[in-house]
């Protein structure tokens, strides 16, 4: 008996000397590094030269800036959700969530000092958003809405790398009218292309699900998949008229298609269907119509007067090269989240 007491002292004593030389907190998470999650889409689909979701390509925008700030950030998709946590990362971005992820709940078992945090660039469902720690929303109408509520909301616009997105035209690459966007299945249309179809105008058209639409005598106006997007300035910048238009959730949630800054960035001339946040910041050197006949006009207007074009554009550029730009908006966000971390005392 005593034999076997002595060697149960031996083995605790091992053991407590083997905790003993290992650091307090051999797990402990890198508020110096974050996972921007996409959860709509598997690995294999994130290196795909013609990936639909502007998601993935703000994200690795988001990544670069966050580099450059010391914050070292990796994109994962949804299959990879759980095996990041080698990772080590103290903060968890997520877009595009959706109720089963249960921010709120895994990483208070797991990793309960991770910090879960939502950013929200279409409008998502209530229960996607109140189960992160952090909330930030591209719409200032929906932060307001959420801090009502009592969630840890943050108005965060969208933004643009301004070392991509520069004026820079290209004579090969001029068009009347561009247009650069998806059209999908449960999308009957998209304002801008079937106005203009309807006035007669050729607008280039890029962008995936156009194939089987513009076909017959307009098959030569969609022209790819997509345009790579350090190339995109080239054809913002090169074109007379960048057209835009909005999904009618994201007007009515008060959300700018980052589209918008993009192009003003590359101090391209942009028109747009109205959204009040939109004439709240760029006045209007951003022309925006209401309905099909105000768009012919703006179209026939600024066709025939190119050095308002370019008045207006060199207006709306330097806006969003003031306001605008990643490195501001990601400092921004960092500047909430150390706030957040130090108010909850994780990580100490």
């Amino acid at each position: 008996m005593r034999r076997v007491v002595w060697v149960c002292c031996l083995i605790i004593g091992v053991i407590g000397g083997w905790f003993a030389s290992v650091p307090e907190r051999p797990y402990a998470l890198d508020y110096k590094k974050m996972t921007l999650n996409l959860l709509v889409t598997h690995s294999e689909f994130l290196n795909e030269p013609t990936f639909p979701l502007g998601e993935k390509y703000l994200a690795e925008d988001m990544a670069a800036v966050l580099g450059k700030m010391g914050i070292e950030a990796r994109v994962y998709a949804i299959e990879d959700l759980y095996s990041n946590r080698n990772f080590k990362a103290g903060y968890a971005l997520y877009m595009r969530a959706y109720p089963e992820l249960q921010l709120s709940g895994y990483h208070n078992y797991f990793d309960k000092d991770k910090i879960a945090i939502l950013y929200e660039t279409i409008p998502y469902k209530l229960e996607e958003v109140k189960n992160a720690d952090v909330v930030f929303t591209g719409s200032l109408k929906k932060s307001r809405e959420y801090q009502a509520m009592g969630i840890n909301a943050h108005f965060l616009p969208q933004f643009t790398r301004l070392d991509k997105f520069y004026y820079d035209p290209k004579p090969e690459l001029k068009n009347e009218l561009l247009f650069v966007g998806n059209r999908y299945p449960d999308t009957p249309s998209r304002k801008s292309i079937e106005y203009a179809l309807e006035y007669g105008f050729k607008p280039a058209v890029y962008g995936a699900g156009w194939e089987n639409v513009l076909v017959g005598e307009n098959a030569a106006l969609y022209k790819a998949k997509q345009i790579p997007g350090d190339n995109l300035k080239y054809f913002y910048s090169s074109a007379d008229i960048v057209l835009n238009d909005t999904r009618e959730d994201m007007i009515e949630a008060g959300f700018i298609s980052n589209r918008i800054f993009d192009v003003t960035a590359a101090g391209a001339f942009i028109i747009s269907d109205y959204i009040p946040e939109i004439e709240e910041i760029y006045g209007d050197s951003v022309p925006m119509y209401k309905n099909k006949e105000e768009f012919k006009m703006l179209i026939d207007y600024y066709l025939a007067h190119p050095e308002e074009r370019r008045e207006k554009a060199l207006k709306a550029q330097k806006i969003t090269r003031e306001r605008f730009g990643a490195e501001a908006v990601m400092a921004e966000m960092m500047r909430i989240l150390e706030q957040y971390r130090q108010e909850k005392g994780i990580g100490k």
